[in-house]
């Protein structure tokens, strides 16, 4: 190689890229400097084109570019940007806005579908859906001036539910109606008919019940009446009520304690009075019985005085100071003690038994039947 020329001192390779040299400037990106030998230059540009190919090597710095976010979310969050990278992010990102849209037009689809347009006039069944919704406006609009209207002519010409200045409400008329029929103020109204209440309170007084002279009721207690037999009123005035057992109630068949078919069992019907406070005895009505009673006679024995006609201060009692003849005509007085007695004599009945029948005893009275009680006033309401 005599005609070599900026050649390598002293080379003794024969391939000749390794030794020439680079004496071109400075390629940092592609990492070549001056001095580098051809084949190393070589090798930096074939590396550097092949990595251009499939896009690895080609780096974008976005710096302060603004990137939006549905492509930035594809993204590599660290690292440098490839144009691969970029690429890729900028394929998803357009398939997401596609599947979007998609959705979008499906919604379009069925917004747009034929309505169902009733009342709504300018349009058809088939007509997008502002030219729908402007016709529901328009509607609506139209419907607003009408029901204004309509409240105008109704408030001069009938009631409101609700009051409003100078315009009372119905529930102001239902009011004053109720009020006229007293349906808040007579007792009645809150009875039931021909039921009769015990009434504890006053017949007079204030805030007590008015009553005429025949028990009805006056004022707030119209309707209301006395239960004592007037104004076609029961009277209850010292009686208390039962059930009627004259099978006027129906009902299953009464049981023994109560059935008029037992002895003694009285057959109770309506309004028919039964009872007395008190009752009296009768033979038939007692136990069936009798009186005896045992007498034992002791007898204790008796004298007999003798009478005198004269007196004899002398004679002692049962004793004589002188001669039987001369005492009888003298013995005088009341005492014992100036008349003389025989010897003790019995009868013979001491020890006998006697038997007594008893005499008819007794004031053939009655006797209370009252059960206990509480007096009350007892009021019914008749219509």
């Amino acid at each position: 190689m005599s005609n070599c020329s900026n050649c390598y001192n002293g080379c003794t390779e024969i391939v000749s890229d390794r030794c020439v040299k680079y004496t071109g400037i400075d390629v940092p990106v592609l990492g070549i400097q001056t001095g580098d030998s051809l084949s190393f230059v070589e090798q930096a540009l074939i590396t550097f084109l092949v990595s251009t190919l499939d896009g690895t090597g080609v780096k974008i710095d976005l710096g302060t570019t603004v990137v939006c976010e549905v492509v930035n979310k594809y993204l590599p969050t660290c690292g440098d940007l490839s144009i691969v990278d970029i690429s890729k992010a900028l394929i998803e990102a357009a398939c997401d806005l596609q599947e979007q849209v998609d959705a979008i037009v499906a919604e379009l689809a069925i917004l747009n579908a034929d309505y169902t347009i009733g009342c709504l006039t300018g349009v058809t069944a088939s007509s997008d859906t502002h030219a729908i919704v402007q016709a529901t406006i328009n509607k609506v609009c139209t419907l607003g001036v009408d029901l204004a209207a309509l409240t105008l002519e109704l408030r001069n010409q009938y009631v409101p539910i609700t009051a409003s200045p100078g315009h009372p409400g119905v529930n102001d008329y239902i009011q004053s109606y109720l009020d006229s029929l007293g349906i808040f103020t007579n007792y009645y109204n809150r009875m039931v008919p021909y039921t009769v209440v015990e009434y504890y309170g006053l017949l007079s007084g204030p805030g007590t019940p008015n009553f005429d002279g025949t028990g009805a009721g006056t004022g707030d207690w119209d309707k209301i009446y006395l239960c004592n037999g007037e104004n076609g009123t029961p009277d209850k005035r010292g009686v208390v009520g039962v059930g009627t057992t004259d099978g006027s109630m129906g009902g299953l068949t009464l049981p023994t304690r109560t059935n008029p078919s037992t002895v003694g069992n009285p057959s109770y019907a309506l309004n028919s009075a039964y009872g007395n406070n008190t009752t009296t005895l009768v033979i038939g009505q007692i136990p069936d019985h009798t009186h005896t009673a045992t007498v034992t006679i002791v007898d204790p024995g008796h004298k007999h005085i003798e009478g005198f006609g004269g007196t004899n201060s002398t004679a002692a009692y049962g004793v004589t100071a002188a001669p039987i003849a001369s005492n009888i005509n003298q013995q005088s007085g009341t005492g014992t003690a100036n008349h003389a007695y025989t010897s003790t004599e019995f009868t013979g009945l001491n020890g006998t038994n006697v038997t007594v029948v008893n005499s008819n005893i007794g004031g053939s009275g009655a006797h209370t039947n009252i059960q206990p009680v509480l007096p009350c006033y007892y009021i019914i309401y008749i219509p």
